[in-house]
């Protein structure tokens, strides 16, 4: 009999590192997709990379969306912690994804 846990990558539950991982991921994708849509037109182009203990970073397209990314850094943070799960993040680190720039 096939194992149709492997069809589906929501319903898989590992236990373990595995797990943590997996559902690390999610709640990753969560918060990104809700920064995504809480950013206001002259920020888009931002995504984020890393929620590490009270600090996040975002990652911009390219070097000119870092640059207004950084000239609004408190208006960023205070879209962030209204995400309701980032209440507690206090500093922001931006930087430009290489490996999206051409």
């Amino acid at each position: 009999m096939q194992d149709k846990t492997k069809e589906n990558p929501t319903n898989f539950t590992p236990s373990g590192g595995l797990g943590h991982l997996f559902e690390k991921a999610k709640s990753h994708n969560h918060f990104n997709e809700l920064l995504k849509k809480g950013l206001p037109k002259e920020l888009a182009g931002l995504s984020l990379c890393l929620i590490e203990n009270n600090k996040v970073f975002l990652a911009a397209k390219n070097s000119s969306a870092a640059f207004r990314a950084k000239k609004q850094k408190n208006k960023l943070l205070s879209i962030i912690n209204k995400i309701d799960g980032l209440s507690n993040i206090e500093l922001l680190s931006i930087s430009v994804d290489e490996k999206n720039t051409s």
